[in-house]
């Protein structure tokens, strides 16, 4: 696309993509002179069926996943109070027998925990992924539907991952008509007045 051709259209940031209308096969009108779309992503994933499906397979995945180490939680929560009693009752060395013993479980408790959260960062970000093809596919069929060059994402859903791997978030683009991609235009325009070597 040259940089120099005819002025663009205005653009006209006037639509919301009703995502949950969408994915039941009703379109909202849009004029064909609009050129840049919006689609609420976290509402979308609130309102339509796929989101609502994934969301309760993530909270049930989470629930029996956080049933497996309640228990030892407790346990360990309750050996900590023994311990705490007997001080002054046993004798110094046995007591510190018991407080490294249990230093060694709650490390172990640790692990399990982390080990646990990774799997439910894990299916997290595998569901979404889902959802997030279904949207994309979505906005794309729409984004051509209408003429609409550029379709951006309102509240991209964003997932924390921990420190390894880092947060998964929604893109910020959905969809772009390639005709609207200025790059090559905008890099010759740099390479054109701004020569290297001008000392400038």
């Amino acid at each position: 696309m040259n940089f120099e051709r005819k002025s663009f259209k205005p653009l006209v940031f006037a639509m919301m993509i009703a995502m949950g209308l969408l994915f039941s096969g009703f379109f909202r009108s849009a004029e064909a002179s609009d050129v840049v779309g919006v689609v609420d992503v976290l509402k979308a994933f609130r309102q339509t069926d796929l989101g609502k499906s994934i969301q309760s397979h993530l909270k049930e995945f989470e629930k029996k996943k956080a049933e497996g180490i309640q228990a030892e939680r407790h346990e360990l929560q309750a050996e900590q109070k023994r311990i705490q009693q007997q001080m002054g009752v046993i004798s110094k060395d046995a007591l510190k027998a018991k407080e490294l013993s249990f230093q060694q479980k709650v490390q172990d408790y640790r692990k399990k925990l982390q080990k646990i959260q990774t799997e439910v960062a894990s299916e997290n970000a595998v569901e979404i992924r889902k959802f997030l093809d279904a949207l994309s596919h979505a906005t794309v069929a729409v984004g051509k539907r209408y003429g609409f060059q550029v379709v951006l994402a309102e509240h991209p859903i964003r997932i924390p991952m921990g420190p390894q791997p880092p947060a998964f978030s929604s893109p910020r683009i959905l969809y772009m008509n390639p005709k609207a991609d200025l790059t090559e235009s905008v890099i010759q325009y740099i390479n054109k007045n701004n020569p290297v070597g001008s000392g400038q």
